[in-house]
């Protein structure tokens, strides 16, 4: 019996990584508040930290800019 993976879209792990640097809580905390695992939350809070986490919008706006 194989298990399925959630696939979470780019805007929600965006929305849960703001929401944990925002609330203040810890992430084990903020995981279990978004019904998450708490590996990946972890994941995307690194990836939101090396700049990997923005969407190919933001990331165009973002080299626009420059």
């Amino acid at each position: 019996m194989e298990l399925s993976r959630t696939q979470y879209s780019q805007e929600f792990r965006e929305q849960s990584v703001k929401f944990f640097k925002e609330i203040g809580l810890t992430l084990v905390e903020a995981a279990k508040r978004l019904s998450l695992p708490q590996g990946a939350l972890k994941n995307w809070v690194y990836a939101g930290k090396r700049g990997e986490l923005t969407t190919s919008r933001q990331a165009s706006e973002a080299a626009d800019r420059t």
